[in-house]
């Protein structure tokens, strides 16, 4: 189950991130502006959220195994198919349809660590999310590798090709293995007790605070990680660094979210406890980004300011996706990852924006580097009041 989830979780981002190395030779392919080119990278991961609160109503419904088979048929056809697209509005179509996958299959993630390891969801939601970091890794450097080996204008086509068939092969295996046709898994303990069941059904997380707080936590961290993905490079590269070292700053930030995503949780479940990870992981990144604002190059820290931002957010990321699976009663896992995933996208989807007007408005990067230790000091707020776990859960 493990190794499913994350080969489920590496196929909902390869393909997400690999259109971005393909994406100048696409638009110049299609005769597309920066405007039409930038819309489809926004377009799926606006989806993305749109999309979890109903795909996490489904999981409920009909159980996570036969959502996730929709969601990778979905991410499967939309990716694959973007690669034959002939014209702007093809492909902007089709990438809604691609996005609306990722949104529909992510929160079953949540509730099949419920449902399989409701004891150890540290460290099971640690191994699925480090799926998601892979993914976005490999996805980021084979499309460059790939570009360069299709060559000619529509070699762009190629790897857009290859992570829709890799989803696919996903989507196969997972129906063959999980035969999501059969019953969804049952909600065991809390079917035989009617007063629990009228609960749960009653339970909403848009009127759970806990949820709120999680929903904070994620958006947080996605508001920071999107912006950092999309302008470290050219914050480094406006404080004076050259190409070479702009790469190898940014590749170790990169690598850092690796052991970040998984430590950080399997460490939750040895204390039995949620906040201390959650607060340690965000002064890691407050410090970090400190680092970064006040000495970018001073020797040797240069190395060490990205590895505590890139390991300390992510360590956050890992965190933010075990709550909903630890506040929400048995049945209602799926609606509370739904809403969780929703609130954080959305939040996510401003922070590029933010950095990218910051940086039209005053002429250079320092604004947006000086918002993020006010986004970690809030962060480590956050998770002070971070949801601790309440003692013996149900089995589902």
């Amino acid at each position: 189950m493990l190794i499913l989830s994350w080969f489920v979780a590496f196929n909902l981002r390869s393909g997400f991130v690999g259109l971005g190395p393909a994406l100048p030779a696409l638009a110049a392919d299609l005769r597309l502006s920066f405007a039409q080119a930038s819309v489809l990278v926004s377009a799926p991961t606006l989806l993305m959220g749109l999309m979890a609160v109903p795909g996490g109503g489904l999981a409920d419904r009909w159980g996570a195994a036969r959502v996730i088979a929709l969601g990778l048929l979905l991410v499967a056809a939309g990716g694959g198919l973007r690669a034959v697209a002939p014209t702007f509005v093809v492909i902007f179509l089709i990438s809604i349809l691609f996005g609306a996958g990722i949104g529909i299959a992510q929160p079953s993630l949540p509730r099949l660590m419920r449902a399989w390891f409701p004891h150890r969801l540290g460290i099971t939601t640690g191994v699925y999310a480090s799926g998601m970091v892979c993914g976005s890794i490999v996805g980021a450097s084979l499309s460059g590798l790939m570009l360069e080996w299709a060559g000619g204008h529509d070699g762009w086509r190629v790897p857009i090709a290859i992570w829709g068939g890799l989803t696919g092969a996903a989507f196969l295996i997972w129906v063959v293995v999980m035969r999501p046709w059969r019953a969804p898994e049952p909600v065991a303990v809390i079917a035989r007790v009617p007063t629990a069941a009228a609960a749960a059904t009653a339970w909403s997380p848009w009127r759970d605070r806990r949820a709120w707080i999680a929903a904070a936590i994620f958006g947080a961290q996605g508001l920071v990680y999107y912006l950092m993905v999309a302008w470290l490079p050219a914050v480094y590269s406006e404080a004076g660094a050259d190409p070479a070292a702009t790469a190898a700053l940014f590749a170790v930030f990169n690598a850092a979210t690796l052991p970040g995503i998984l430590l950080f949780p399997i460490w939750s479940d040895r204390l039995q406890g949620r906040r201390a990870p959650t607060i340690i992981a965000s002064l890691l990144f407050l410090l970090g980004v400190i680092g970064l604002l006040l000495a970018p190059f001073g020797d040797p820290w240069r190395w060490l300011w990205p590895t505590l931002a890139g390991a300390g957010v992510a360590g956050v990321f890992g965190m933010a996706l075990i709550l909903p699976a630890d506040i929400a009663p048995p049945g209602r896992v799926g609606a509370a990852a739904g809403m969780v995933l929703a609130i954080g996208y959305a939040s996510s989807a401003l922070g590029p924006v933010i950095a990218g007007v910051a940086r039209d408005v005053t002429g250079s990067f320092d604004a947006t580097l000086a918002l993020l230790p006010v986004v970690g000091v809030l962060m480590i707020l956050l998770a002070g009041v971070t949801p601790e776990l309440s003692g013996a859960r149900p089995e589902r």
